[in-house]
Parts: C-alpha cells; structure tokens; sequence
C-alpha cells in the first residue's frame, strides 16, 4: 500500500508539467483521509485511500461526476480492518467562475466493503485454540454531501480540494465518515 501511495504522489507532481487545464471532461485523482465519525469512529482508526473522480461539464456551473476509490481503516481494538471500493455517481454545483471556484455537491453509489479480524491464539494444558484470520464482504448503498473548490495554482494546474460527509448504509447501521480529498484536475478533451 505504501508502494502505491509512493507511486500516485509521483505521478500527482510529474503531471504538474501536463496540460491540466479544465474542459469539458475533467479527471482528477485524488489522495484520501477518512475520519471515521459516531459508532464507527469509537472502533476503527483514521483511514486512508485513494479516488479517481470523472468530471463532465453540462453547462458553466454543473459537472456530473463518477467516482470510484480504495479506502482502508484500522481497528483501535483488535487487529484487522475495514475497506471500502466506493463507486458513486453525483454532480457538483460551481458558485463563481475564475481563479477559485468554490462548488458544493453530492453523490450516491454503492460500497463494496470488506473487513477482516484476526483471531487470537490461546493455549490451554497443551492445546492451542483460535487463530486466523476472519473475513467478511457486503455491497453496501453509500452517500456523500458536501464542497470544496477548484484552485488555479498554474496557468496549466488546477488543484481539487473536497470535504465531504460521507453514509456507508449498512444492514442495520451505517457507517459515517468525513473525506478530505486533495487532488489535481485534468482536462481530457
């Protein structure tokens, strides 16, 4: 994971040479810190990850957008964790056009989640019990609200930055975290 984080902030600053000027289709990839919020934040640990959001400008001030990401969280309590392939479609709201282009949007979709716990290993007169790993996957529905802006730091460089509270619906609770998302866009057209 550290590999793949090394790789993308490469790729992240090398493409600052690129023409990244906005057009009618964007991507944008995106590095991500999830802060795990109510019952999910009093277990898991700060999480981190990784999206690639897909722009598409329908008139000066909407984008819709698609967006698919790997996401990862600890567990404070025992060893394992929990994981999240968010694909979720939405659109975004631009307030002002020009240099800063502060914007609010949602997006809805759907997790694909996974967690795994490793079993603890106990010995008794001799004998050894436990140990493992236990596993489990769901397809989750999800939602996220929130804003950010677009920031022209070059001539040829936007930078993508968004907060966003995000709903992992779970059968019979949710999941809540806040995104902070720092990204550079790329025109594609």
């Amino acid at each position: 994971m550290r590999k793949f984080f090394l790789v993308f902030t490469l790729v992240l600053f090398v493409s600052v040479s690129t023409n990244a000027q906005a057009g009618k289709m964007s991507i944008t990839p995106n590095v991500t810190l999830a802060i795990p919020l109510g019952d999910f934040g009093d277990g898991a640990n700060m999480g981190f990850g990784a999206t690639v959001a897909f722009m598409y400008r329908v008139i000066p001030q909407l984008d819709l957008t698609g967006s698919l990401g790997y996401l990862r969280w600890g567990y404070k309590n025992f060893d394992g964790s929990f994981s999240s392939i968010p694909l979720l479609f939405g659109a975004r709201y631009y307030f002002t056009n020009g240099t800063v282009m502060p914007y609010a949007g949602a997006e809805l979709g759907l997790h694909f989640a996974s967690a795994s716990i490793e079993l603890p290993t106990y010995t008794l007169f001799g004998e050894t019990y436990g140990g493992g790993t236990e596993s489990s996957s769901d397809t989750d529905f999800g939602v996220g609200f929130g804003g950010g802006a677009l920031i022209q730091v070059a001539p040829n460089f936007l930078l993508d930055a968004t907060l966003q509270f995000n709903i992992i619906a779970r059968s019979g609770s949710s999941s809540n975290y806040l995104s902070l998302e720092v990204g550079a866009s790329f025109g594609i057209n």
